[in-house]
């Protein structure tokens, strides 16, 4: 007598394929997932565009947001400040070699600048930015608008100037022009200007061989200018010095001559005093005081005998 089949493998069959079918729509819900997920990273701001409608509906911000992947598109646009280099050194920059930006001057010479320029999106006008440019990502933006009108802005404004004065006196005012133009322009496209560095001048050959000899000029302009500053600065010390000296030696003649005055003024004034207390009486009293007692010898004729001496015998004899 033959076996009934066991109906444990149709079972496991079962649940084999119900596993599966399981896998198969955890599958296709992860994949429609990630297929809807999107993220917005800080310092951007994201761009909705109806594939149906051609019409931006709505401007996102840094997050994740879940979209139709079938009738919507996201682009991404950065709302911080962007910098773009254009520079002659190749190791700065985004473009390999020389980058620097070929502007004419008024009188026909060239000249290269080193040039860096920052922008950004302005959140409030990135769906017109986006609309303006056809959705084109912020890197066409930034080569078609950014580089293309600055270079032309730099040289623009540069015929108007001097190659001596954009190189030396007017180079803060050319820039400011500068600055002035790219922000018209750039708001023009939805492109919020910030900043604009004009980092350094390249000249031609010729154009610094001029710029080295009048520099050399001004130099020496310069160097005779302060020798002779030096020279007016020694001759007024000198001046200051001689004059010290002179006054000096007048002060020191002065007193010598007050000194003289006040001696002489005391010498009189002692000899007037002295002329005053010799009285006769003072001078014979002074002149027995020194009388020897002998009487003086006379010797030839017209002789006046220096004392009396009568009237000294007879006042000694009267006593």
């Amino acid at each position: 007598m033959a076996r009934a089949a066991s109906p444990i493998p149709s079972r496991s069959v079962a649940r084999l394929g119900t596993l599966l079918i399981i896998a198969l729509v955890a599958i296709g819900a992860l994949v429609v997932l990630f297929s809807t997920w999107r993220t917005i990273d800080p310092g951007f701001v994201g761009i909705v565009f109806d594939k149906a409608s051609h019409q931006v509906t709505n401007t996102l911000d840094p997050g994740w947001v879940f979209i139709n992947p079938l009738t919507e598109s996201i682009t991404r646009y950065p709302v911080g400040v962007q910098t773009l280099v254009m520079v002659q050194q190749n190791t700065e920059g985004k473009v390999t070699g020389d980058d620097s930006v070929k502007v004419g001057t008024r009188e026909g010479q060239t000249m290269f600048a080193d040039v860096s320029v920052q922008y950004s999106v302005d959140k409030n006008a990135a769906a017109q930015l986006y609309q303006t440019w056809a959705g084109a990502p912020i890197e066409r933006i930034e080569d078609n608008l950014v580089r293309q009108v600055t270079r032309s802005v730099l040289n623009d404004v540069a015929s108007t100037y001097g190659w001596e004065e954009i190189f030396g006196e007017k180079r803060v005012e050319y820039t400011q022009k500068v600055s002035a133009e790219l922000q018209r322009r750039f708001g023009d496209k939805f492109v919020k200007f910030e900043s604009l560095n004009l980092r350094g001048w390249h000249l031609p050959d010729n154009l610094q061989k001029a710029l080295d000899a009048k520099i050399a000029a001004q130099q020496a302009a310069e160097q005779q200018q302060f020798a002779l500053n030096q020279a007016k600065i020694k001759a007024e010390q000198d001046k200051v010095q001689a004059e010290g000296e002179a006054n000096a030696l007048r002060a020191q003649a002065q007193g010598e001559a007050d000194a003289t005055t006040i001696r002489a003024k005391a010498q009189a004034e002692a000899n007037k005093q002295l002329a005053q207390s010799l009285t006769p009486e003072l001078i014979r009293y002074q002149q027995l005081q020194r009388w020897d007692g002998k009487l003086p010898l006379f010797s030839g004729g017209g002789v006046t005998p220096l004392i009396d001496a009568t009237s000294i015998i007879s006042g000694t004899a009267g006593r």
